[in-house]
């Protein structure tokens, strides 16, 4: 066994106990529980890494969302199908192997269709024309696919027994939580060890099915958390990040204290000292060298002092890379960069070399495509070079990665593929602001999850997504008319008819060409209710009419099925209601929920509630704005508002 990561030793000896069980025919759960940079995906590594030679282990990870639309939610049993896929990738299955690999056709495109899944726990050798003869009639009973799922699991485990990792699972779709919350109930049954990654912040925001099932007292039994660790842990992991220096106890004490104990941003610090010159040949460090580096434990300065080294061009193609996802491969880059895929290959493999921002992961499947992959190492650089290029750069970015998508969808003849090529292009189209290819993709998706075993995720595509893509993207001449003198006025002039009246200092003529519409204007969703009656609130404010503010944010908060983008902007102005009253405390507490709702919104939130935070903040001399100042301003640039960065004095 490997040695126990530094300040991990507990999670280590959990896992170690459960694997044993495992070794003994039992299976179980494990959910690590942590904030960013605690060590989930370390301790993954240190489980895949100790086991790898005397057991089976597959590793996967939930796929974050594409630029705002969160692809899992409509991708069914997504980490389970990659699980099964690489399963019979990495076995001695030749047949499904050619299956999977030589057709083009992850086994993740075909699981709804139980006949399909079905196969997966089959050790027979037939080509595919037998295959899909054998599977046509059991396709037509339309058999679940969530127990479809759960039975092959079963199967595989009952013969060939596995350790399952799941990384990031809070992006697990719906029919995933529901396959994990079935096992959960016979895993001591099965050999079938499940280590499962979450993030609680993201699970609370946006993964109800995953927040209710870990309510479950079994599955709370299952977690385990990861603590800060200790100052000892802190000098371990600096000696191992940096063997040949000698750190002065004064630089433990002061990265132990900027990190707040989280050992990502140890390891942050230690390459910072590294790669800033501070470790000297000898290896020496000053013990005073922070005492003029003002850095705070939420700040990346090795991977800042990293991406702004690379060059001008190698940045151009890791936007790129990034637009396409955390994990992107050869083969759209080459198409995005019009050139050959061994060319953009060997152009990756040398930014790889370079930067360490990326690393490849070897040949999958994606888009019905072999190709060579890739990943970012690491989330803040994804995370930057998605934002980096502009506004105009990146709707065009995305405007080309959906058409290349869009070939290979009327290219290919396999039904499953192309639902799944529909994803995809639905989430770059959204990015791209192309409104009617979003709408028919989810409708192909939606299709196809109503013929093959998942109904309910057909319902959630047309009764939730559809009219918010409908309202949330364009709003065209069918949305909502208010009629005036003469001519009718669309609910988006009505915005921005009171919006620049309240920047302009009109707050009355704000208030009541609001209340205007609201009471005049046809067919109003409760989305628009809800925006129109916070802007009548936001004028009452400054109105000095509190007592009205607070009323009409009482109305609308207690609607049912509001929007998570409408429960945002009520906490905004109940943030700024409270700041009026004097109670800054509870305003900056609203706002701070504001913003931890915000994170998984579009960036039109994000922006107006960082906004309101530094408003807030520099209003009581705040001396942590600067953290959130520049959060703010790396928003703006990211998507080119200028204008705002000015009035915002940023």
């Amino acid at each position: 066994m490997s040695t126990a990561l530094y300040g991990r030793e507990q999670i280590c000896q959990t896992l170690a106990q459960h694997v044993d069980a495992w070794c003994g025919g039992k299976g179980g759960l494990v959910i690590v529980a942590a904030e960013p940079g605690r060590g989930k995906s370390a301790t993954l590594s240190w489980l895949e890494e100790t086991y790898r030679n005397s057991a089976t282990v597959i590793r996967v990870d939930c796929r974050p969302p594409i630029g705002t639309l969160n692809t899992t939610a409509i991708r069914p049993l997504q980490p389970f199908g990659l699980a099964i896929d690489r399963f019979f990738v990495q076995s001695s299955q030749q047949a499904r192997k050619r299956l999977a690999l030589n057709v083009g056709m992850s086994l993740l495109s075909s699981l709804p269709i139980a006949g399909d899944l079905f196969y997966a726990a089959k050790a027979i050798s037939q080509d595919v024309r037998e295959y899909k003869r054998e599977t046509a009639v059991l396709h037509e009973k339309k058999t679940n696919a969530v127990q479809e799922c759960v039975s092959t699991l079963r199967a595989i485990a009952e013969k060939t027994p596995f350790i399952l990792l799941v990384d990031d699972g809070h992006w697990s779709d719906p029919q995933s939580v529901e396959v994990l919350s079935t096992l959960v109930q016979e895993l001591d049954q099965i050999p079938l060890l499940i280590v499962w990654t979450v993030e609680r912040e993201i699970s609370q925001q946006s993964n109800l099915p995953l927040e209710t099932l870990m309510r479950n007292d079994v599955v709370r039994g299952a977690m385990q958390d990861l603590p800060a660790v200790s100052r000892d842990a802190v000098a371990s992991i600096m000696h191992d990040a940096l063997p040949t220096a000698s750190i002065p106890e004064a630089i433990i004490d002061a990265v132990a204290q900027r990190s707040g104990g989280n050992p990502g941003i140890v390891v942050e610090y230690a390459r910072f000292l590294e790669a800033a010159g501070h470790v000297t040949s000898d290896g020496t460090i000053d013990a005073s060298v922070f005492d003029s580096i003002k850095l705070r434990g939420s700040d990346h300065p090795s991977a800042d002092i990293l991406v702004s080294d690379i060059s001008e061009d190698d940045a151009i193609v890791l936007s790129l890379c990034a637009a396409e996802g955390r994990e992107f491969t050869a083969f759209m880059q080459a198409a995005l960069h019009n050139t050959d895929v061994l060319s953009m290959i060997r152009m990756l493999r040398r930014i790889e070399r370079t930067t360490g921002v990326i690393r490849s992961v070897g040949v999958r499947t994606h888009y019905g495509v072999k190709s060579t992959t890739y990943e970012f190492t690491d989330g803040f650089p994804y995370t930057y070079f998605v934002h980096r290029p502009e506004y105009e750069e990146r709707k065009d970015i995305h405007q080309r990665i959906a058409q290349i998508l869009q070939r290979e969808y009327a290219a290919t003849p396999h039904e499953e593929l192309r639902a799944q090529l529909a994803v995809d292009i639905a989430a770059h189209s959204v990015e791209a602001e192309d409104t009617q290819m979003v709408e028919r993709m989810l409708g192909v998706v939606a299709e196809h999850a109503g013929s093959s075993g998942t109904p309910e995720l057909a319902s959630y595509i047309n009764t939730t997504m559809m009219p918010t893509i409908r309202g949330g993207i364009d709003i065209d001449d069918s949305s909502s008319t208010a009629v005036g003198e003469g001519t009718a006025q669309t609910f988006d002039h009505v915005v921005r008819t009171c919006t620049n009246a309240l920047i302009q200092g009109r707050s009355a003529q704000a208030r009541t060409t609001a209340a205007d519409g609201l009471e005049s204007m046809i067919g109003l969703s409760r989305h628009e209710r809800v925006v129109l009656s916070c802007l009548i609130a936001r004028a009452d404010i400054d109105l000095g009419r509190l007592d009205d503010a607070q009323g009409v944010l009482n109305t609308v908060a207690s609607l049912p099925d509001v929007q998570l983008v409408d429960v945002c902007l009520i906490r905004n102005v109940e943030g700024i209601l409270s700041h009026a009253r004097g109670d800054y405390a509870t305003a900056l507490q609203q706002l701070r929920d504001a913003a931890r709702l915000a994170e998984g919104l579009p960036a039109q939130s994000r922006i107006m509630t960082v906004g309101n935070i530094v408003l807030h903040m520099r209003s009581q001399n705040d001396p942590s704005v600067g953290r959130y100042e520049t959060l703010l301003r790396n928003l703006i640039t990211a998507h080119g508002l200028p204008g705002l960065r000015a009035d915002l004095d940023l």
